[in-house]
């Protein structure tokens, strides 16, 4: 029987689309149909089950390993704001051999500076982290 001839057996639907429980005879009284769960047992105790933690423990690894990822993050930062230094000048449209204009020129510098500027923040960030390793090796962890 599937599941939905199964509902169908025990309900009947009413005029207003009510589903009501269906009487099996004339002097029967409807029965509530409730779903069966089980209960606990008391006198076992509950653990959790694997795994116990969600999130892993600490990962032992070198400082050389540490410090060859922070250098390629940074470097690898570095080459994408020289990257979008020269975009963001030739975005502004300069042909060779043309004069620039007053405004050209202004643009051409805000853009280099900009990107200049990124890059410096990302050369102290780069050795802020690496000072931060050092001192983490020495068993520095934060400074007073």
């Amino acid at each position: 029987m599937s599941p939905s001839t199964d509902t169908e057996a025990h309900y009947k639907k009413g005029k207003n689309g009510i589903k009501r429980l269906k009487v099996e005879g004339p002097d029967a009284e409807p029965q509530a149909i409730r779903p069966k769960h089980e209960e606990p047992n008391d006198e076992e105790p509950m653990f959790p089950l694997p795994p116990f933690r969600q999130t892993p423990g600490p990962i032992s690894v070198s400082q050389s390993y540490i410090r060859r990822l922070i250098l390629e993050h940074w470097n690898a930062e570095i080459r994408y704001c020289e990257k979008a230094k020269k975009l963001g000048q030739l975005e502004l449209g300069l042909a060779p051999g043309l004069r620039l204009t007053i405004i050209q020129a202004s643009l051409q510098r805000l853009v280099a500076e900009r990107w200049d500027a990124e890059v410096k923040c990302c050369e102290e960030a780069k050795w802020a982290q690496l000072l931060e390793l050092l001192l983490a090796a020495h068993g520095i962890m934060r400074l007073v």
